[in-house]
């Protein structure tokens, strides 16, 4: 960006190239060569830079992008989740604030801001330019309806199974020379379940990052005292089978989450012990990396975490430990990096980050990623897919977004969203899209040829 805050000059003038070209209908590894930035999806970062100016240095510019409803552009689909639009935020803990901007978890054509003003009570203060996630969980249940997108979607869907198959079964091959996905799974109604089944050419991958609990692999991790999620500890708070008499509650991890935990336990008064494997003045802690003046919760965290349990009563950090086992008495071994110690706790609280599961996949999709000989990760071993296409390098017509291939913030994954909509496009509707167009064509879309698919965590 320039003082201005307007895009790098060699974008400004492929862009101005050709006026009237609908972003979707031009060439994004052209647009996206040479830019840098925080996502490693290069048209994640090529939209970023558009649709957020200037975002890394702390400016909050207009988007650059106008957006135009073009309805004989439109191409069949279905958006399949397990629970209401919005995913996971659906079951996040309410009134904690979102680490973005609030801006930067906004949509296609609907300002969260202008939306937040007219629905919520705004936040003041330093933290005010963050949003509750109560509130982003709601935005995005609303956009679908606002943006007539509700006929499109299939709530509490549960995919079973997603297959390759030779030909449809009518016997047609038309638009099946790359072959079709089967979709399959069932819908939860109040009369049952009721179940469903899709052809498709493309399925898009969009389930997050955050299915199942990483796994601290030590003897006694699936006793019941030990939980996984902060929804389930605030459940326990609520219901006072933890409170500030009971036994001290063990927070294991170092991430956001496990802030969140230790400042839910300590405005209850629960006694904390917090381990975590690094020392905690290591720089790569998230912590460190957040700016005080809009995170200062996370701050007073990361201080407590380097006081050494000196200021700050009813908590007491044990850096550079890690649990080796877990008693049904209640008791916990930690290992520090000198001795060993054993402490009597009332819960257990892991928080060590999660991962996805593609068990609807053959293989639980193992052969799909970076590494086929490690498990899927979404910062260490996510989907191998074509940069600029999203699409997946070893499956044809099989795509995947946001976590999946590392883009783990709403603003980098809408980016994603780009990409694997111009290549349907272009595999729908063949033309050349590094003509300047100034009306686009039509596309005549055989019905239920293109289904993405979307599970949210």
């Amino acid at each position: 960006m320039d003082e201005m805050g307007h895009p790098p000059d060699f974008l400004h003038y492929r862009l101005e190239s050709k006026p009237n070209c609908p972003l979707v209908l031009q060439d994004l590894k052209e647009l996206s060569e040479g830019l840098e930035g925080r996502s490693s999806n290069p048209v994640a970062l090529l939209y970023d830079i558009l649709n957020h100016p200037d975002a890394d240095t702390g400016q909050d510019l207009p988007s650059l992008l106008a957006w135009k409803n073009h309805p004989e552009q439109h191409l069949d689909h279905v958006v399949l989740g397990r629970g209401p639009p919005g995913g996971s935020w659906q079951a996040m803990e309410g009134d904690v604030l979102t680490i973005s901007r609030g801006t930067w978890m906004e949509l296609a054509n609907l300002s969260f801001r202008e939306w937040e003003e007219s629905v919520c009570d705004r936040q003041l203060g330093s933290r005010q330019k963050r949003a509750s996630v109560k509130n982003v969980a709601r935005y995005y249940h609303d956009y679908v309806d606002i943006k007539g997108l509700r006929p499109y979607f299939r709530d509490s869907a549960e995919v079973t199974s997603v297959r390759r198959v030779d030909q449809l079964k009518n016997g047609s091959n038309e638009n099946n020379d790359r072959g079709l996905w089967q979709v399959t799974g069932h819908i939860r109604t109040a009369e049952g379940l009721e179940d469903f089944q899709y052809l498709t050419p493309n399925v898009v991958l969009a389930i997050g990052g955050s299915d199942r609990p990483n796994r601290m692999n030590v003897a006694g991790e699936n006793l019941p005292f030990v939980v996984k999620s902060l929804q389930a500890m605030e459940q326990l708070i609520s219901s006072q089978q933890l409170n500030s008499r009971s036994e001290p509650v063990l927070i294991v991890g170092a991430g956001l989450s496990a802030a969140d935990a230790i400042i839910a336990a300590h405005f209850h008064g629960i006694p904390i012990i917090h381990a975590f494997r690094r020392k905690a003045t290591d720089p790569s802690l998230i912590f460190g990396q957040l700016p005080s003046n809009m995170y200062p919760e996370y701050h007073k965290v990361y201080q407590m975490m380097k006081d050494n349990g000196m200021t700050y009563s009813g908590y007491t950090p044990m850096e550079q430990s890690q649990v080796v086992r877990i008693q049904n008495d209640g008791k916990v071994c930690l290992q520090g990096p000198e001795c060993s110690t054993r402490i009597k706790v009332s819960y257990v609280v892991v928080l060590i980050g999660s991962r996805p599961s593609l068990s609807f996949l053959e293989n639980k999709g193992r052969d799909l990623t970076v590494d086929v000989t490690k498990p899927i990760s979404c910062r260490n071993n996510p989907l191998d897919v074509d940069l600029f296409t999203l699409e997946s390098t070893k499956q044809p017509g099989l795509y995947a977004m946001g976590p999946l291939v590392s883009d783990n913030f709403v603003r980098f994954a809408q980016g994603g969203a780009l990409a694997i909509a111009r290549d349907i496009h272009l595999k729908s509707c063949p033309f050349e899209s590094k003509e300047e167009v100034s009306n686009p064509p039509i596309l005549h879309v055989p019905q239920e040829s293109v289904n993405y698919l979307d599970c949210p965590a």
